[in-house]
C-alpha cells in the first residue's frame, strides 16, 4: 500500500536461490534412482549369499545324519559276530522256561546262569520282562524290577517284539549308569508271549574291540563332515553323554566354542530335542555362528533298543566368511554411490541453469514491483507453471489471515511444549533431590565403616598373639565387604528414575537385610507375601531403620515387623530396646537431630513421602521403637505364591 512501509525480517541473499533447490532436487533424485538399482543388486546378492550358506549348512546336516544312520548299520553289522553265541545260550534259557511249566518261579536262575555262562569269554547275567515292562526275575540285582515302561519308544518295540517268536539282539551298549561297561544284550519271546528271555553279556575284549571299530568309524565320519563352514561338531546320547568320538575338535567343548551355551542350558536343550524328536536351529550372533541340533531317530535299525539308542547331534556353522563377503558388497554400494553423486552433480548443473532461467526471470520483476512500482508487469515466460504464479500474487493478501491462523496454532503448539518441559524439569528436580539423599545417607554409612577398618588397622600393628590378628583381620575384611555392598547400592540406585515404581517383596528385602546384619540382630516378619509399589529407595529405609536399631536400641537384640489391613494398609516396625522418649517423637524425623548425623529419619520420612506414604513413631517408651508406615490401597498388594498352592 501506497505510504506504509515494508520491512522484512531477513534479505534475499539469506534464502537459496532456486537454481540451488532445483540443483539440489535434481541430483537428489538423481542419486535416489542409482542407489535403488544398487540397493536392489545388493539385498539380491547378499540374499544369494545368505541362501548358499543355508543350503550348505542343510546339506551338512543331511551328510550327518546320513552318516550317523549308516555309522549304526556298520557298528550292528561288526557286532552281529557275536548273536550266534547268545542265540545258541539262549535255547538253554527257553529249555527251562518250556520245563518249569511256563513257571518262572520254578526256575533256578543261579543255577541256569552258571550252566549257561559255562565256556563263556566273558559274564552272562539272566532277565526275564513281564508284559508291563517291569524286569520280574533276574541274576543282575541292580536291574531287579527296572521298569522299561518309563523310556516309552523302547517299551513299544518290546510290546510289539513280545508278539513274535524270533531271536532279536543289540550291538554293544554303554550302560546307563556307568559309562566304562557296556553289555551286548540278546532277547526272545516265550512260546506263550508272557515274557521276554533277555541275556546280558560283558566282556572288556569284546568292548574293546568294539570300540576299535568305533574309531575306524571316526575317520569315516570326519571325512564326511569336511564341508565349508562347519566348525565344530558333538554328539550326545539319551543320557546327556558327548560321544567324544563324533567330536570333530576334541581340543574344544562346546561351551568353549560357542561361548554363550553353559551346561545348564545345552541339558534343556537337548531334553528338548529328546522330547520333540524335532531338528531346530538357533542362532548365535555373539560368535557369529548359526547352532544347528539335529535329532538322529535310530528306531529304524535292526536292533531292538535303536530308539533308545537315537542321540542328538550339534553342529556349528561359522558365518565369518559370509560376514567378509557382505562387507565387500558393502563397498562396492558404497563406491557405485559416490560415482552416481558425481554424474549426479554435474548432470543437474546443466539442467538447473536451463529449468531455472523463467523463475530468475519473474524473480526480478517481481523485485521491481516490491521494492518501487506497482505498475511495473512481470515479463511473459510462456510457461503455464509461472504464468499461474504471476495471478497468483493478486491473491496474496487474503491469504495473509490463513498464515495469522497458523501463526496462532503453532503459539499454542508451543505453549503445550513448554508444558511437557516444565513438567520434564520438575521430574529431572525429584530425581536430583532422591540421589542427594542418596548421596548423603550412603556417604555417612561409608564413613562409618572406614572409622571401624581404622580401628581395627590400627589395632593389629600392636597384637601379639596371632589368633588375635585374624580375629581382627577377618572383621575389617567384614567391613571392607560392608562398604563394598554400599558401593554398589548407590550404582544400583542411579536408575531411580528408569525405573519409577516398581513392585517390591518387603519379605525378600527383610531377608536380605538379615543376611546383611547377621550376628548384630534378628529380624522376624510375616511379610512373606506383601508388595509395595515405590522406587528401589525403599530398601534403604528399611536398612536405615535397622541400622538405627543396632546404633540406638541399646538393648536391642530383635526387630519385628507385620503388616496389618484397615482402610489403608500399616506396615508396624517394632524392637526391644528403649524406644523415644514422647517429646521427640517428631523431632526424630528433622535433619540434624539425634545422636549420630542426623539424617537417617530424615531420609526415611523423605522417601516414603516421595512415594505417597506416611510413617509416625507411636511405641512406648521403655518397651522399644515401634514406626508405623501407612500405606495407601493402591501401593500394596497382597500375592499368592506357587507353594501356597
Amino acid at each position: 500500500m501506497p505510504g506504509k512501509k515494508h520491512e522484512s525480517g531477513s534479505k534475499p541473499e539469506d534464502y537459496p536461490s532456486y537454481r540451488t533447490r532445483l540443483f539440489l532436487v535434481i541430483t537428489l533424485i538423481f542419486f535416489i534412482f542409482i542407489v535403488l538399482i544398487s540397493w536392489t543388486l545388493y539385498v539380491f546378492s547378499i540374499n544369494q549369499v545368505i541362501t548358499e550358506f543355508n543350503n550348505s549348512r542343510q546339506q551338512a546336516e543331511k551328510t550327518f545324519i546320513s552318516s550317523a544312520i549308516l555309522t549304526e548299520y556298520g557298528i550292528e553289522t561288526f557286532d552281529a559276530q557275536y548273536d550266534f553265541l547268545l542265540q545258541d545260550r539262549m535255547l538253554s534259557f527257553i529249555e527251562a522256561y518250556e520245563d518249569n511249566r511256563h513257571d518262572p518261579s520254578l526256575i533256578n536262575l543261579t543255577s541256569l546262569k552258571k550252566n549257561i555262562s559255562s565256556g563263556v569269554p566273558g559274564e552272562i547275567e539272566l532277565f526275564m520282562i513281564n508284559k508291563s515292562g517291569v524286569v520280574e526275575f533276574t541274576t543282575y540285582e541292580r536291574d531287579q524290577n527296572m521298569d522299561f515302561s518309563q523310556f516309552p519308544d523302547f517299551f513299544s518295540s518290546l510290546t510289539l517284539f513280545l508278539q513274535g517268536d524270533k531271536f532279536k539282539s543289540d550291538p554293544w551298549i554303554r550302560d546307563f549308569y556307568d559309562p566304562k561297561l557296556y553289555w551286548k544284550y540278546g532277547y526272545h519271546p516265550t512260546s506263550d508271549h508272557t515274557y521276554i528271555l533277555e541275556l546280558g553279556l560283558r566282556n572288556e575284549n569284546y568292548s574293546l574291540m568294539h570300540n576299535q571299530m568305533l574309531s575306524s568309524l571316526k575317520d569315516i565320519i570326519e571325512d564326511a563332515m569336511n564341508i565349508p563352514n562347519i566348525v565344530h561338531l558333538e554328539v550326545y546320547d539319551k543320557a546327556y553323554r558327548k560321544q567324544t568320538f563324533w567330536t570333530k575338535n576334541i581340543t574344544l567343548s562346546l561351551p568353549s566354542v560357542t561361548g554363550v551355551l553353559t551346561r545348564e542350558e545345552l541339558t534343556n536343550l537337548l531334553n528338548q530335542t529328546f522330547e520333540s524328536k524335532k531338528s531346530f536351529v538357533i542362532e548365535n550372533p555373539q560368535k557369529n555362528q548359526v547352532i544347528s541340533f539335529q535329532y538322529v531317530d535310530l528306531s529304524s535299525v535292526r536292533s531292538l533298543s535303536g530308539s533308545e539308542r537315537s542321540f542328538v547331534g550339534i553342529l556349528v556353522f561359522s558365518k565369518e566368511k559370509i560376514e567378509e563377503i557382505i562387507l565387500y558388497y558393502k563397498i562396492g554400494f558404497i563406491i557405485i554411490t559416490i560415482i552416481s553423486l558425481v554424474l549426479g552433480l554435474v548432470i543437474a548443473q546443466y539442467l538447473s541453469r536451463y529449468i531455472s532461467r523463467p523463475i530468475t526471470m519473474m524473480t526480478e520483476d517481481i523485485g521491481i514491483i516490491a521494492s518501487s512500482s506497482l505498475s511495473h508487469s512481470v515479463r511473459g515466460t510462456g510457461i503455464r507453471e509461472t504464468e499461474m504464479l504471476r495471478h497468483s500474487i493478486n491473491r496474496m493478501v487474503a491469504s495473509i489471515s490463513e498464515y495469522i491462523a497458523e501463526i496462532e496454532t503453532q503459539k499454542k503448539s508451543l505453549e503445550h511444549e513448554l508444558f511437557l518441559r516444565e513438567n520434564a524439569e520438575k521430574s529431572l528436580a525429584s530425581a536430583n533431590k532422591k540421589l542427594t539423599q542418596l548421596s548423603q545417607i550412603t556417604r555417612h554409612d561409608v564413613l562409618n565403616q572406614v572409622t571401624s577398618l581404622q580401628l581395627y588397622l590400627g589395632l593389629i600393628p600392636e597384637l601379639e598373639e596371632k589368633s588375635e590378628i585374624s580375629v581382627y583381620a577377618e572383621r575389617a575384611l567384614n567391613v571392607v565387604k560392608k562398604i563394598t555392598m554400599l558401593l554398589s547400592f548407590t550404582y544400583d540406585y542411579e536408575k531411580i528414575e528408569e525405573d519409577g515404581t516398581i513392585w517390591q517383596n518387603i519379605g525378600e528385602i527383610l531377608d536380605q537385610n538379615q543376611i546383611e546384619f547377621s550376628g548384630r540382630i534378628t529380624i522376624t516378619h510375616t511379610c512373606q507375601n506383601l508388595e509395595i509399589k515405590t522406587d528401589r529407595l525403599i530398601k534403604k529405609v528399611f536398612y536405615n531403620l535397622i541400622d538405627n536399631t543396632i546404633r540406638h536400641g541399646e538393648t536391642a537384640d530383635t526387630v519385628w515387623v507385620s503388616f496389618e489391613e484397615n482402610e489403608s494398609g500399616s506396615l508396624i516396625y517394632q524392637d526391644n530396646g528403649f524406644g523415644i522418649p514422647e517429646d521427640e517423637k517428631e523431632k526424630i524425623f528433622s535433619r540434624g537431630y539425634g545422636k549420630g548425623t542426623g539424617i537417617g529419619m530424615a531420609f526415611i520420612r523423605e522417601v516414603l513421602e516421595s512415594n505417597d506414604m506416611q510413617i509416625i513413631e507411636n511405641g512406648t517408651w521403655g518397651e522399644g521403637v515401634r514406626f508405623e508406615i501407612i500405606i495407601p490401597k493402591d501401593r500394596y498388594r497382597i500375592i499368592q505364591r506357587m507353594s501356597e498352592n
